[in-house]
C-alpha cells in the first residue's frame, strides 16, 4: 500500500505541474490586445486555488502522516 501512495503522489505532482504550465500559458501568452475582464478572473482564480490544493494533496500522499 505504501508504494501505491508514493506512485499516486508522484503522478498527482506531475499532473499539477502540467496544470500549472497550462495556466501559465493562458495568463502570460495571451494576445497583446486582450484585456482580461471580470469573467476571466472569476474563472482563473478558482483554477489557481484548485492547482494549489492538488499540489498539497500530492505532497500529503507522499508524506502519508498518521
Amino acid at each position: 500500500m505504501r508504494i501505491l501512495n508514493i506512485l499516486c503522489g508522484i503522478s498527482v505532482l506531475f499532473t499539477t505541474l502540467a496544470y500549472a504550465h497550462l495556466l501559465h500559458h493562458h495568463l502570460f501568452h495571451i494576445a497583446p490586445d486582450f484585456h482580461p475582464g471580470a469573467a476571466f478572473w472569476a474563472a482563473y482564480i478558482p483554477a489557481v486555488a484548485a492547482g494549489i490544493l492538488a499540489f498539497i494533496g500530492g505532497c500529503l500522499l507522499l508524506k502519508r502522516t498518521r
